[in-house]
């Protein structure tokens, strides 16, 4: 089955295309959602992450166990799509975590990873990781990328991914915390920030957010204490990692995704912390040379015990948590669990409380 995936890769690679042939110039206005947790009803969803297209006004999810990607319409409160891949889906060792919709071309961005490096002690390094760009309105694929071809084994642990201007995709890598970059026609990957040892065992980066040229990364500092946030300038050749110091250094712990909610125009980041909440940074002018810690949304404790927040989200307005079930038992013969419920718990007016 994975042959019919790579085949597949290997005629997308032929005809990759250019970004910025499909920049977009400007897009509707998603209508108003009503305020509250929305609860999606979507059997095996696991929710590994979450990003809403403003074009389309549909949210797409990292369906992370079933390695697939469901649309959901927040409107009609149904799924209206999933995105299934051969050889990958509902296929051991693979998950899908990062999904993410290119605002400067309306595509979305996928990342098949292999699960191995995060169901590993040592985070062992196995297994084939790729990259997708994907056509919501042709509903075709542009391009696919094989990152284990650039990585050779030596790191991994991909699940998130970002975009700048000129069209590139940042690839992020948690094992020990890497960046690549794809070029703007999806020709070819290369290593944009690697630190300066690279050793699998370590836990390092969790999560990208983009406001311009600035990249954002967390850094979970191999679960040694609290973790940090770094500033990277995507107009950069080569990235170099900027620590972004805190007022008050308020420990933030068990990242995961980062998020920049389009409402505040890059200037309030969410950090997803699993079973504690969401942590509230803010930059007065958006340059992130410095931050304010204003606080941490704890998750609701209504949720069913193992809840963990593994990523924000905001749609017409209103930001949610993205709440994943690590630990259900599996269900034989398939590769997720039973549930069928997914909140997702509206956070708008405690973000707002914290903004003052």
């Amino acid at each position: 089955m994975l042959l019919q995936f790579l085949c597949l890769w290997a005629a997308l690679a032929l005809n990759a295309t250019d970004a910025s042939a499909l920049r977009v110039s400007g897009r509707k206005q998603c209508p108003p959602l009503e305020t509250g947790t929305i609860v999606v009803d979507s059997y095996q969803l696991y929710p590994e992450n979450a990003d809403f297209d403003l074009n389309q006004c549909l949210l797409y999810f990292g369906a992370l166990f079933n390695a697939s990607v469901v649309v959901y319409d927040p409107y009609k409160a149904e799924t209206v799509a999933t995105l299934e891949f051969p050889g990958i889906t509902r296929t051991k060792p693979f998950h899908v975590g990062g999904v993410a919709w290119d605002p400067y071309t309306n595509l979305i961005s996928i990342l098949v990873d292999s699960a191995v490096p995060h169901e590993t002690p040592d985070h062992q390094i196995s297994g084939d990781d790729f990259i997708m760009r994907y056509d919501p309105l042709k509903e075709e694929y542009l391009w696919s990328l094989n990152i284990t071809e650039v990585t050779q084994g030596l790191y991994g642990g991909q699940q998130d991914v970002e975009h700048d201007s000129r069209g590139h995709v940042y690839i992020l890598g948690s094992y020990p915390g890497t960046i690549l970059r794809v070029k703007p026609d999806g020709s070819s990957i290369e290593p944009w920030y690697l630190p300066e040892k690279i050793d699998h065992t370590s836990y390092g980066l969790t999560g990208l957010a983009a406001t311009g040229d600035i990249l954002l990364a967390s850094d979970i500092k191999n679960n040694s204490g609290s973790g940090e946030i770094y500033r990277f300038d995507m107009t950069a050749e080569k990235g170099t990692p900027v620590l972004i110091p805190r007022t008050p250094d308020d420990p933030i712990l068990e990242f995961d995704a980062i998020y920049l909610p389009p409402k505040y125009g890059g200037k309030v980041l969410l950090i997803s912390e699993h079973e504690r909440g969401v942590s509230v940074l803010r930059s007065a002018d958006g340059k992130w040379g410095t931050a304010e810690y204003l606080g941490l949304i704890p998750n609701d404790p209504s949720l069913d015990a193992g809840g963990a927040n593994t990523a924000t989200v905001e749609m017409s307005g209103n930001i949610y948590m993205v709440v994943e079930w690590f630990g259900d038992p599996i269900v034989p013969g398939t590769s997720a669990g039973n549930r069928t419920e997914f909140p997702l718990t509206d956070i708008t007016a405690q973000v707002e409380k914290l903004l003052g």
